[in-house]
């Protein structure tokens, strides 16, 4: 009976491994959620600024959208045209090895 479990782990674990080699590195990224004020859009590029004050210092977050990222305006769903530079927004991103990518961008 103890046989059957370990290989019964040994299944599970090697399905785990497996998951994990196979899965996009953009799956396991960790994401970020800021608040702070659009100083670019780029609309050729699909792309946008935030300017986030942290303590005595602000934090550029910058980069194009990911492709199916959500964007709201007023709570109902938005194109980057509905935004403007100056606005308050909300974006929650991942940084990749070529720099900011933008999952989410929100407005009131």
């Amino acid at each position: 009976m103890n046989g059957k479990k370990n290989f019964a782990i040994l299944i599970v674990i090697a399905v785990m491994l497996t998951s994990a080699a196979i899965m996009p590195a953009g799956v396991l990224a960790e994401s970020y959620i800021m608040t702070g004020k659009i100083s670019a859009i780029d609309r050729s590029y699909q792309a946008v600024v935030i300017e986030v004050p942290m303590a005595s210092k602000m934090f550029t977050v910058g980069g194009p959208l990911a492709p199916g990222a959500e964007l709201k305006k007023n709570m109902q769903m938005a194109d980057l045209n509905d935004f403007m530079v100056g606005e308050r927004v909300t974006v929650k991103w991942h940084s990749t090895p070529d720099g900011h990518v933008i999952d989410r961008l929100t407005a009131r």
